[in-house]
C-alpha cells in the first residue's frame, strides 16, 4: 500500500497535474430542525462547489456523511473517482428525509476514526479537509468541540464550519470551536439555507487555490446589515426634521403668549432637547408680545393693553372701571363748558378755543387737568 501511494505521487509529478491532492469530507446536518427543502439547498451547495474542483484518484476525492440522532456515510472517498459520477451521487441526495436531534459530535468522531482510512479511500500524503454544515447548536456543545479538536490533531484535518440560521447566530462559540483558526478564514455564517450559494466563491478557493469561481446567476442576495442601518438612520433623520417643523409651527400660532407665561414654561423645563432652539423660541415670543404692547402705547388706547393682558381678570375689571370714569368725567366737563358758552357771548373766542382744545385732548389724565 505504501509503494502504491508513492506511485501515485510520482504519477502526479510526471503528468503535471496542478489540482490539489486532497480528501474532502462533508458532514451535513439532517436533524428535525432542518426542513427537507433546506437539506436540498445544502446538497445543491455541495454539488455546485464540486463542479469547480478537479476530481480523481490523483486529484481530489469527496465523501459525504449525514447526521441527526445517528450518522450515515452516504459514500466513501473512493466510491466515485470520476467527476460526473460523483456529481450524480451528490444530486441523488436530494429528497433525504430529516428528523431527530443534533448529535454533531458523533458524526465528527466517526469521520475521525473511519473516513480517512485506506478502507474508505483515504490516501497517504493527501491533505485532509472536513466541512461541517449545521443549522443549530448540538445537544452537547462541549463534547462537540472536544471531538472537533481531536479531529484536527489526531487526523491532521483542517475543519471549516458553516452555520445556517438564527439559532447558531445567537452563539457562534460552537462553530468557532469546531473550526480551525483563524475564525475569519474557517468559519462561515449565512442567514438561511437559500443563501448558501453566496458562500461558493468563498469556499472553493480554500479547497483549491488555483480556482476562481463566480457567483451563480440565480443566487439570491442576502440582506446586509449595513443597508438596514442606513435606512434606520434616514428614518430617524426624517422624524427629527418633522418634529422640528412641528415645533416651529406651534411657536408661530402662539403669538399671543405673554412674556410671563414663557418664562414660567422655561423654568419648568430646564433641559430642553435643543437649548438653542428653546432660547430662540423665547426671544421670538418676547418680541411679538413687546410689539403688541408698544402698538397699544402709541395709539393711546388703554383697551389694547387690556387685550394684551387678557389672561388676568383683575386687569379686565380695572380697565372697565377706568373707562366708565373717564366717560363720566368727559360728559360732566362738556356740560359745564356748554353751559358757560350759553351764559356768555356765543361769539367769545376764548370760550370757543377752550371747547376745541378740550375735545381734541385724549381721554385720560389730560382731561382731568384741563384748565379753563
Amino acid at each position: 500500500m505504501r509503494s502504491c501511494n508513492l506511485l501515485l505521487v510520482i504519477l502526479v509529478g510526471l503528468t503535471g497535474v496542478s489540482a490539489v491532492f486532497k480528501d474532502v469530507v462533508y458532514i451535513m446536518d439532517r436533524s428535525g430542525s432542518v426542513k427537507e427543502a433546506d437539506f436540498d439547498e445544502s446538497v445543491d451547495f455541495v454539488y455546485n462547489v464540486t463542479e469547480y474542483l478537479a476530481i480523481g484518484t490523483t486529484e481530489m476525492q469527496v465523501s459525504v456523511v449525514v447526521f441527526s440522532s445517528s450518522y450515515s456515510e452516504k459514500f466513501d472517498l473512493n466510491d466515485y473517482t470520476s467527476k460526473s459520477d460523483l456529481l450524480t451521487a451528490i444530486r441523488n441526495l436530494r429528497g433525504t428525509s430529516t428528523s431527530g436531534k443534533t448529535y454533531t459530535y458523533d458524526a465528527i468522531d466517526y469521520v475521525k476514526n473511519n473516513s480517512f482510512t485506506p478502507a474508505k479511500g483515504g490516501r497517504s500524503g493527501a491533505n485532509r479537509t472536513v466541512v461541517v454544515l449545521t443549522d443549530g447548536l448540538s445537544n452537547d456543545v462541549n463534547r462537540t468541540m472536544a471531538a472537533a479538536d481531536d479531529l484536527r490533531t489526531t487526523a491532521a484535518a483542517e475543519v471549516f464550519a458553516i452555520g445556517i440560521g438564527s439559532t447558531v447566530s445567537k452563539s457562534n462559540e460552537e462553530l468557532r470551536g469546531i473550526a480551525n483558526d483563524p475564525d475569519s478564514y474557517f468559519v462561515h455564517y449565512i442567514d438561511t439555507f437559500v443563501y448558501l450559494c453566496n458562500l461558493i466563491p468563498a469556499l472553493v478557493p480554500k479547497l483549491d487555490s488555483a480556482v476562481t469561481p463566480t457567483l451563480l446567476a440565480d443566487c439570491p442576495s442576502p440582506p446586509t446589515t449595513t443597508q438596514a442601518s442606513t435606512t434606520t438612520a434616514t428614518t430617524l433623520s426624517t422624524t427629527t426634521e418633522t418634529t422640528t417643523n412641528t415645533t416651529t409651527r406651534s411657536v408661530t400660532t402662539s403669538e399671543t403668549t405673554t412674556v410671563t407665561s414663557t418664562s414660567s414654561m422655561d423654568s419648568t423645563t430646564p433641559e430642553a432637547p435643543t437649548t438653542t432652539e428653546a432660547q430662540t423660541t423665547t426671544e421670538q415670543t418676547t418680541d411679538v408680545t413687546s410689539g403688541a404692547q408698544q402698538s397699544a402705547t402709541d395709539n393711546g388706547s388703554s383697551s389694547s393693553l387690556v387685550n394684551g393682558s387678557s389672561s388676568n381678570p383683575g386687569v379686565l375689571v380695572a380697565g372697565a372701571v377706568l373707562g366708565t370714569l373717564a366717560a363720566a368725567a368727559t360728559a360732566i366737563v362738556s356740560a359745564s363748558l356748554l353751559r358757560r358758552w350759553h351764559l356768555s357771548s356765543k361769539e367769545d373766542p376764548a370760550v370757543l378755543a377752550a371747547v376745541g382744545q378740550y375735545q381734541e385732548a385724549p381721554i385720560g389724565p389730560s382731561k382731568a387737568t384741563f384748565k379753563f
